[in-house]
């Protein structure tokens, strides 16, 4: 049989993408970009604020753990010295050291504490006597995350400021 003599018919070959297929694509594409771009700032402000929590709870646990250790009568020399109430840590929250250069500590500097130890005044609600527990003192941690080593926690102004109570009892 003589293949030349039949008709030749137009195959139609379909090698790409139509116009319609690759903007309908790229819509979509688009779409998908446009959405995780704007979920990202949403994600920096929560990953800066659980960086911000972590670093002042490790600052309140230290301060804590350095009053729990004191004896009672250092205990109550703190609470007498301004220069023992206000500390200040780095960015971490890990305490820049009282010895450091003003440059140092200009550049590590990101948080600011202050420890308030008020006079004996915890009554216990089952001494049944209105007289202040002598074994208990209370603690007030105020923490800033402001870079000012003189900072006002009395009129902290704009600034947020996370206060901590504690009850510190004598074991010795």
């Amino acid at each position: 049989m003589n293949t030349s003599k039949l008709p030749q018919t137009n195959r139609v070959s379909r090698s790409g993408f139509s116009l319609v297929e690759v903007v309908l694509a790229v819509g979509i594409m688009a779409l998908g970009v446009v959405t995780i771009l704007g979920l990202l700032p949403h994600g920096m402000e929560i990953s800066r604020q659980t960086a911000n929590e972590l670093a002042e709870s490790r600052i309140v646990d230290s301060i804590i753990s350095d009053l729990q250790a004191m004896t009672w009568a250092q205990l109550h020399s703190t609470a007498n010295n301004e220069d023992l109430q206000t500390r200040l840590y780095d960015d971490q929250g890990l305490q820049i050291d009282s010895n450091a250069s003003n440059d140092e500590k200009a550049t590590e500097l990101s948080y600011v504490a202050r420890v308030e130890i008020p006079e004996p005044n915890v009554v216990l609600p089952t001494d049944g006597a209105e007289t202040p527990n002598q074994n208990l003192r209370r603690v007030i941690i105020k923490v800033a995350a402001v870079p000012q080593e003189n900072f006002n926690f009395d009129n902290p102004g704009a600034v947020p400021v996370r206060t901590v109570t504690q009850l510190i009892a004598r074991t010795r």
